[in-house]
Order: C-alpha cells, then structure tokens, then sequence
C-alpha cells in the first residue's frame, strides 16, 4: 500500500533528479518544483496544486489527477493521455501547454484560462462545456471531439473545423468566426 502524505508544502524541489516518491498526496501543494523529464506514474494526486512548476516532458502513466489545479506551470509537451482517467479532473491558470496530448480524454467543465495551448491536441476528447479563456490555440488540432457548450469567445488564433467535430451551443466572439471557415478559403473582412 503506498503511503499517504497529507497537508504538506513542496517548494523548490528539484523531483527531475531525485523523483517524487509513489504514494497518494492529499491536499499538497508544490510551489516552484521541477518535475521536468521526471516520472510520477503511478502517484496520486488529491486536491492537489501546483503553483509556477516546470512539468514538462515527465511521464504521466496511470497517475492520478483528481481535482488538481495547475497555475504559472510549464507543461510542454506532456502526455495526458497516459493518466489514470479514474476521478480524473483539472484546471489550469496561466500555464504554457505547448503541444501537450489531451486525446481520448474525458475533459467536461475543465478550465483553460491564459493558457499557450499551441501545438496542443485534442483527438477524440470530451471538452462539453470546457473554457478556453484568453488562450493562445495557434495550430492547436481539434478532431472528432465534443465541443458541445465549450466557452471560445476570448481565445484567438484557433482553426476548428465545425464538420468535424461537435459544436451545438459552443460560443464563440463574431470577431474571430474566420477559424471556423478557413477550410473554406473565404475572406471575411
């Protein structure tokens, strides 16, 4: 059984080179750490945040991510795709998620608030009712996901392709309705 670390502050702590230990984090927050290129599968995370931490490039598989928030963090190219999808539930403030995978995940109600979110994918992933607030989708890839509801009206630089994906009730500002028609070649002015 893996042990419980409950209440307690990470701060500055260097996990690349000497890993995080396995075990279920309750209510604990890591300020300023560096996961990046580190391992934390198999860890759970519980009401979990992360404030200004460099997690990029570390491995995800079957870690647990239930109801963690991410602010000021440095997640380039991470692997969602590879958690455990059991309570699984995020947020993130903030953060630069250059080219990170969110395929095949379940994602409702998540909040993307000034995000870099270039590069990112979303192949087959559930973002009903997500928010994508003040963030930053240049050739971020939407394919065969739900949009249902999602919140786009202050994100800029995005191409979705309406055909291809669900988008009933998905809000967007009249301004930058040009992302959706680029296959279309129009030119809107």
């Amino acid at each position: 059984m893996n042990p419980i670390i409950e209440d307690e502050l990470f701060k500055k702590e260097n996990f690349s080179r000497s890993p995080l230990p396995i075990g279920n984090y309750e209510s604990c927050s890591f300020e300023q750490c560096d996961f990046s290129n580190g391992n934390l599968s198999g860890i759970v995370f519980n009401e979990c945040e992360f404030i200004d931490c460099n997690l990029s490039n570390a491995t995800l598989k079957n870690t647990t991510l239930n109801d963690v928030t991410f602010s000021g963090c440095k997640l380039l190219g991470l692997n969602f795709k590879s958690v455990s999808t059991f309570l699984m539930r995020f947020n993130f403030t903030n953060c630069n998620l250059q080219m990170a995978q969110f395929d095949f995940l379940t994602l409702k109600q998540t909040l993307f608030i000034n995000c870099e979110l270039q590069q990112a994918t979303f192949n087959e992933t559930d973002l009903s009712q997500a928010e994508f607030d003040e963030c930053n989708l240049l050739e971020t890839q939407f394919f065969n996901s739900n949009l249902e509801g999602a919140h786009f009206q202050t994100a800029y630089n995005f191409i979705i392709d309406p055909e291809l994906n669900k988008m009933k009730g998905a809000k967007f500002s009249s301004s930058d309705l040009e992302g959706l028609l680029q296959k279309y070649k129009l030119q809107i002015d």
